[in-house]
């Protein structure tokens, strides 16, 4: 855990799952938790969990070995941690650790249910069994230098449906997996403030996924990307100030949301005129009754 915390992954999630494994590993770095149950415990994607998980091998941080056999014939992942750079521990080894009465008999027959190695099993664990078909390739490690690839596919859904679709560089910070809650919402966002501001990207970290979450949640998922990219249009000097910042966007959420659907931008200037167009309108209203109550009365003293 404490030789997880330290390294430096390039993506918070990425390191939230090397942290579990590490949880669940033994000590000689060796885990077989499913997909599934990374998935519950780090509140992501199952398919996002596979993604990162081949990453880390990628990177040379994880070695995945995939083991036929259990009591039904399926197939299971079992993981080793190499975060010191060390060797992994050869396959006899493995074997003989997992000896529950049988010999040689896979990690998915241990008795340890959370899928880490040793006499004593962890208290936080899915319910669904550590079991699962693989349904990917075993990851083979990369060479000594990847160069990142511009990522393929990958589009912007702006904020009107008559614009067209635009690719998202490689270079933005933040979730890149579309099937995750607040992708679509970040990228709309993040390229929109890249485009006010000049090319540079805003800030990505946890609490910036919190309040998208958040901003989703209170939205709606097929809403929350419009008035994110909408916010960047506000001229306001409030919100300029702040650099668009998420705090103002996530204050005011069901504000700029009425801007968005009635396409009127409201700041301080407008608001006056809005409050001096209903000041004249009300003082109208009431010279108008005070004319015709004048008119009626006078009526009155004609018929008396």
């Amino acid at each position: 855990m404490v030789a997880a915390m330290k390294l430096r992954v390039g993506n918070p999630l990425r390191k939230l799952v090397l942290i579990k494994l590490a949880d669940n590993a033994s000590d000689i770095g060796e885990c077989w938790p499913s997909y599934q149950h990374i998935a519950d415990q780090c509140e992501i994607s199952k398919r996002s969990v596979m993604n990162h998980i081949t990453a880390l091998c990628e990177s040379g941080l994880l070695r995945k070995e995939i083991r036929k056999g259990g009591p039904k014939g399926n197939s299971s992942n079992v993981y080793f941690l190499t975060l010191d750079g060390g060797a992994p521990p050869a396959p006899g080894v493995v074997q003989q650790i997992h000896q529950g009465g049988v010999a040689g008999s896979p990690p998915s027959e241990s008795p340890a249910l959370g899928g880490s190695a040793g006499a004593a099993p962890r208290t936080s664990h899915s319910s669904e069994s550590v079991n699962e078909p693989v349904i990917e390739p075993v990851a083979t490690p990369a060479p000594a230098e990847v160069v990142p690839s511009r990522p393929c596919g990958l589009v912007l859904v702006v904020d009107r449906t008559d614009a067209p679709r635009v690719e998202i560089p490689a270079d933005m910070p933040g979730p890149k997996d579309q099937s995750c809650k607040t992708f679509k919402v970040w990228a709309n966002y993040a390229m929109a403030y890249r485009k006010r501001y000049h090319g540079a990207w805003p800030v990505w970290n946890a609490k910036v996924g919190g309040q998208l979450g958040q901003l989703v949640d209170r939205l709606g998922a097929d809403v929350a990307h419009h008035v994110a990219a909408h916010y960047l249009k506000i001229s306001d000097a409030a919100v300029l100030r702040k650099c668009h910042s998420l705090n103002e966007l996530l204050a005011n959420a069901e504000s700029y949301h009425t801007q968005w659907v009635t396409g009127q931008r409201i700041n301080g200037t407008t608001a006056r005129q809005m409050e001096r167009t209903d000041a004249n309108v009300s003082a109208a209203e009431q010279a108008a009754q005070m004319v015709l109550a004048k008119r009626q009365a006078g009526e009155r003293n004609e018929y008396l």
